[in-house]
């Protein structure tokens, strides 16, 4: 068959096309890292990158929701240690309020303090955090917590997804904190102090002692539940690190280039493509129509 010039124009432009496409392959792979950019590239390395790419979303968002559950419990201890630092000053300014020479115009500014206490415990209980408020179980967007010191929340515990599957556990309960629920209702005992300091009565605020110190271990106990809550969010966050560079080393596997290979590639394809340009131009005249 008769060769002419115009299927041999046409032939080479074919060829420089293709030999343009594989220099931008190669371009991306150097550029990328990656030698799968898109499914075409290698079908089977591609799906494995979907799950991959999916397994590391869901972690990220493990990530993300441990270190926000984290900062919240951060918050509730450090909330729930100036509780109990305000049951200590509420027990000394009960063995003062117990000091038989004490006349009442002083006892009653005592009860004003232990007032100004009460209502401090108020707001400390009612600290919202970035998730919503920290001691209102699931009611998280209401405030739990009247000026009286009732409680409007519930019980319920506060989960999140941290990317297992299973719901997780993520605050400190405001109830068995603050509430009889656990035992004691610690505003009650503030009152129960007030009334006794504002009714000059000594042998009252006396019998206030051991219900203010059970207040205050009922708070350190919440303390301790919010230590031990971010020490395993902390262990959490590290297994869901670990996996997640466990998936990165996958991702490379699966799908990585060689940064020599792609260098190397990348060169050789260049030369060749502008080899072949230089060819075209001199055999066939027409310089003016290929342009890469």
């Amino acid at each position: 068959m008769r060769v002419t010039d115009g299927m041999r124009q046409t032939n080479m432009v074919r060829t420089l096309g293709q030999l343009s496409a594989a220099q931008q392959e190669a371009s991306n792979r150097a550029l990328t890292g990656n030698r799968v950019n898109k499914p075409s590239d290698d079908p089977a390395a591609a799906a494995e990158l979907a799950r991959i790419r999916a397994s590391q979303a869901q972690t990220d968002a493990g990530l993300k929701a441990a270190s926000t559950a984290e900062s919240d419990l951060s918050l509730s201890e450090s909330v729930l240690s100036q509780a109990n630092d305000l049951f200590t000053t509420a027990r000394e300014l009960a063995q003062e309020g117990a000091n038989a020479s004490l006349d009442a115009p002083t006892r009653a500014n005592l009860a004003n303090q232990v007032k100004q206490l009460k209502a401090q415990l108020v707001g400390l209980a009612n600290t919202k955090g970035q998730t919503g408020f920290l001691f209102a179980g699931s009611q998280t967007s209401a405030q739990p917590f009247d000026a009286n010191g009732n409680f409007s929340g519930d019980d319920d515990a506060h989960v999140v997804d941290l990317g297992n599957g299973t719901p997780t556990a993520v605050n400190v309960s405001g109830a068995r904190t603050f509430t009889s629920a656990g035992g004691r209702n610690v505003f009650d005992d503030l009152d129960q102090l007030q009334a006794a300091l504002a009714a000059n009565d000594q042998t009252a605020v006396a019998n206030t002692f051991s219900g203010l110190e059970a207040s205050r271990q009922q708070i350190v106990a919440a303390q301790s539940d919010a230590g031990m809550r971010i020490d395993r969010l902390q262990t959490t966050q590290d297994i869901l690190t670990q996996a997640k560079t466990a998936l990165q080393t996958r991702q490379q596997t699966a799908a990585g280039a060689d940064p020599y290979q792609a260098y190397s590639d990348l060169v050789t394809l260049g030369n060749s493509l502008e080899q072949a340009v230089a060819v075209a131009k001199k055999v066939l005249d027409i310089g003016g129509l290929i342009q890469f």
